[in-house]
């Protein structure tokens, strides 16, 4: 019983150096990753325009990528282009990745309909700042080791969790929000929320750290079973000349090759390797289904595919990390994510209620002890003292 009591004190203390040390990070990025869950939703809501295209044009031909590409280059001559994202809809915008900005095109058009400025666009800030803190290479090197802290305080925080006694159980997992005592329901509010939200914030942490460590992706790798190295077998081709094939050839031939796309993104020709990237998303529910195909900028072949078809156990679990950090879970719809939002805004509450749990204690008052009475000693008299002489 004292080793068990001895082993808890250690991690008590494990938890309470690492909560002090990272609360402020942990609240921070627990709130953006609330606010960031329904990205989707608040683009829909707040920039519709960016992403559609204006009624009268929807049963319009689509014009060449090619063509779009051109009209954005023409606009912003000295940015370059990332990536070219859209949807697989007759109303859907072509959405350019610029350096400092989204550029939103017209396909029926090739007209620009939209511009958005990067570090102005809010899902775009909120995102740098639970990725980075703002503060770039600094930022993402605090928020890496900020994730396995995290981690460390779910698992101690079960452990500190579980009641002595099992008779002890029912008041573990219950709030008692009629006590007059501000301490306990603090404390309430910090482990049972805490215990609560603690399957979900495993997850999080788990596939946060996925993402920052090459040890979880090697261990996931052997666990689940293929390799980290996505392009190992695609050979690097030597550019030759790059007029030929052009994007719109490109995305003619995947969307032939592999219909049924939902989603499609285009990686304009890449000076490294001469190829032309296509990535293809389509409808699924809980593991992604994508295809990403590179082809030749000089021949027009398709030099190298990842096909969902083909999936090993790693690469399911690595296109399925991002939905499974951000509670996109399809087949849960948007309870997932009302779910993950809840978890997360408990995140956020644990480094408040953790800190006044510490100060309270750090702070309490100590009752003064009673003061001793003084006992005096009962005087013994003698026989002889009441016969002696009067002085007088």
């Amino acid at each position: 019983m004292k080793k068990k009591q001895r082993f808890k004190n250690i991690v008590r203390k494990i938890h309470l150096w690492l909560g002090l040390s990272s609360g402020l990070v942990v609240f921070i990025v627990a709130l953006t990753g609330a606010l960031y869950i329904f990205e989707e939703e608040g683009r829909a809501l707040f920039q519709h325009r960016y992403y559609h295209i204006p009624e009268s044009n929807v049963n319009h031909p689509r014009l060449p990528v090619d063509q779009m590409q051109a009209t954005v280059t023409a606009r912003y001559p000295k940015e370059k282009i990332t990536s070219i994202r859209f949807q697989e809809t007759k109303d859907a915008a072509f959405i350019f990745f610029m350096e400092k900005r989204f550029v939103s095109v017209d396909p029926t058009t090739a007209q620009i309909i939209g511009v958005r400025n990067k570090n102005a666009d809010f899902f775009t800030v909120v995102l740098k700042i639970h990725m980075e803190l703002y503060m770039g290479e600094v930022g993402k090197e605090i928020i890496r080791w900020n994730v396995l802290i995290f981690f460390l305080m779910c698992v101690s925080g079960l452990i500190l969790w579980f009641p002595k006694q099992l008779r002890f159980f029912k008041q573990a997992v219950r709030i008692n929000f009629k006590t007059k005592n501000y301490k306990r329901l603090n404390w309430d509010l910090h482990s049972v929320l805490g215990f609560y939200a603690l399957i979900i914030l495993l997850v999080i942490s788990l596939t946060g750290m996925f993402w920052v460590f090459d040890t979880v992706k090697e261990a996931a790798a052997k666990i689940a079973g293929g390799t980290t190295e996505y392009n190992a077998k695609r050979k690097p081709i030597k550019p030759e000349t790059t007029g030929h094939f052009t994007l719109q050839d490109a995305y003619a031939m995947a969307s032939q090759d592999f219909p049924g796309a939902k989603e499609t993104f285009i990686t304009p020709f890449n000076d490294k390797d001469a190829t032309i990237r296509i990535t293809m998303r389509y409808p699924y529910s809980i593991i992604r289904k994508q295809n990403t195909l590179y082809y030749s900028a000089n021949s027009g072949k398709l030099v190298f595919s990842e096909l969902y078809k083909n999936y090993t156990g790693y690469a399911a679990v690595a296109r399925s990390n991002f939905d499974f950090h951000t509670g996109r879970i399809r087949a849960l719809g948007i309870g997932s994510k009302i779910v993950y939002f809840i978890v997360a805004l408990i995140a956020a509450s644990l480094p408040i209620t953790g800190f006044i749990v510490w100060w309270g204690r750090r702070h309490k008052k100590k009752i003064p002890a009673p003061a001793k009475r003084r006992i005096t000693k009962p005087v013994m008299v003698t026989k002889d003292f009441m016969e002696a002489p009067s002085p007088n």
